[in-house]
Formats: structure tokens, sequence, C-alpha cells
């Protein structure tokens, strides 16, 4: 691959977006809560929760996400609700879309039944699982989302 792919991670507050976005550029340490949008240095982005959380916010995510060749929506697996509202994150088309379920690693994590809810809700295609912490989990979904940003995997 010759340039690298530029990605949005979306969600909701509290999805694990920063952690994930700072796992996959390969740093670690403490994460603030987002205040607005933050990039890295490939014009990567990570969006606050509250623009996909408040529909008075939507149109900032559609302007902030309108030049990334990949949506990367983020669910918790300690989540049973998808409040994705339908067609969001097909405004922009030929866009990829990816999922990615955070947060695996915790002891009220339920993958298998998030993975439903978002299959019900009209998510097909691979439905990827991380824990941001762990940086082998972080290397495969780099990798299955074809990634060049952060450590060598």
């Amino acid at each position: 691959m010759n340039r690298s792919i530029r990605f949005a991670l979306v969600g909701p507050v509290e999805a694990g977006k920063s952690t994930l976005f700072r796992a996959l550029n390969g740093e670690c340490g403490e994460v603030r809560k987002t205040q607005a949008v933050e990039y890295d240095a490939q014009g990567c982005i990570d969006t606050p929760g509250e623009f996909f959380s408040h529909p008075r916010l939507f149109s900032a995510l559609i302007n902030s996400i309108s030049e990334c060749d990949l949506l990367v929506y983020v669910h918790p697996a300690n989540d049973l609700e998808c409040r994705l509202p339908p067609g969001l994150l097909e405004i922009h088309a030929n866009r990829r879309i990816a999922v990615v379920i955070s947060k695996i690693d915790r002891p009220d994590a339920q993958p298998d039944s998030v993975e439903e809810v978002l299959r019900e809700h009209g998510f097909v295609g691979d439905i990827l699982r991380v824990c941001s912490l762990q940086s082998e989990s972080v290397a495969q979904v780099r990798r299955q989302l074809g990634l060049n940003c952060g450590s060598a995997a």
C-alpha cells in the first residue's frame, strides 16, 4: 500500500474510541476525554462521542469525516444497545465502513451478544473485536483494516 488510509473513529461516548485511536498509532498511556475532533499526523480522526450521540451535532460529524477513506464504528462490548441512526454512516457514498467491538477485556463484556445486536441493526461483513490495551489485539485490528499507522505489526 503506497499511502496510508485516512480513517475516522465514530461511536458513542465511552465507546473506547480515543484509547483505540492512540493504540492504533502506537501510543499508550493515559487517555483524556475527547473534547474536539483530534487528528494524527496522517489526518486520521478521533471524533467526540457527542458528535455521534446528539442529533444537533450530526452535521459536525458529517463534515469532520468527509475526507476519510474508512469509517470505523466503535461499539463497547458492555453495551447491548445500538443507537446508530440509520444511514448516518452512509452519507458519503463509496466509503468503506468497518465495525469494531471494543473493551472485550472488561468483566461485563458480552461481545457475542453485542455482535448479535449490531447484526440486527444491519451491519454486514466482519465485526472485529479489540482490547485496546493489548498490543497484539490492536495489531490484529490494524492488519484487518489495512492501516499503515502506529508501530509495525
